[in-house]
């Protein structure tokens, strides 16, 4: 008998992605890490149809199991989850990097990724202490994209630096002279973003060779939302 899953817990090896959306970006982007399929008898009629085409392709069964779906569930209206295997990732080296340090906002990172994947950026870096990149907070936020791209987890910025040598470094920062439409962006690249408390921290963490770079905003503003600095970034230098 298949062991019961149990609620989520950042020590487990697998984590859950939470509605048809999510699991539809795991079954898409990561087939043979799904390890089940639970449905609920109230999963509306075109999204039947279509979570059953996308996990027909994949090879996953879907278990139709109200008790299983309603005690993992958090919400009422998540109608399925894909139970799917963690894995450990590293950065593509030959692509651009977006580097978050000391993200602590689930819903955050998981918007950031959505944009990031949006935008043609596949290899996030979030540097320790941070979210935890497997939550399914993270996951429902990012409407399962977190599968469309590698997640580094690194302990140090320094960490991070000897693993990927020899690229151009952008820190954002409300302060910097120059302006996120003005710059021109060389790649390899990685953007770097300072913590939501702290959004000048970037500043402080990115090598000094990095070009500070602020987004101009009315005065009576201090800063952006993590995410959406990490949105805005990311267009201007996929342009």
């Amino acid at each position: 008998m298949a062991e019961r899953p149990l609620p989520y817990r950042s020590e487990l090896p697998y984590t859950y992605a939470f509605g048809h959306f999510a699991a539809i970006e795991a079954l898409t982007h990561r087939p043979q890490a799904v390890q089940a399929l639970f449905a609920h008898g109230g999963l509306a009629p075109q999204w039947r149809t279509a979570l059953r085409a996308v996990a027909e392709r994949a090879g996953v069964n879907i278990v139709w199991d109200d008790a299983t779906v309603t005690r993992l569930r958090r919400h009422a209206q998540v109608a399925c989850i894909a139970q799917v295997a963690k894995s450990a990732e590293v950065a593509d080296p030959d692509k651009d990097h977006v580097v978050l340090i000391a993200p602590s906002h689930a819903g955050n990172v998981g918007s950031a990724i959505r944009s990031l994947v949006a935008f043609g950026f596949t290899d996030l870096v979030l540097v320790a202490p941070r979210v935890d990149a497997w939550g399914p907070h993270v996951i429902r936020a990012s409407v399962g994209l977190r599968f469309a791209l590698r997640c580094q987890i690194v302990a140090s910025a320094a960490e991070y630096l000897l693993d990927h040598p020899d690229r151009r470094h952008y820190s954002f920062s409300a302060g910097a002279t120059a302006e996120l439409r003005d710059v021109g962006f060389e790649h390899p690249l990685a953007l770097w973003f300072g913590p939501e408390w702290a959004p000048d921290g970037a500043l402080e963490t990115a090598p000094p060779t990095a070009t500070p770079v602020s987004i101009a905003v009315l005065p009576h503003v201090e800063s952006l939302n993590l995410a959406t600095a990490v949105s805005l970034a990311a267009y201007h230098a996929r342009r």
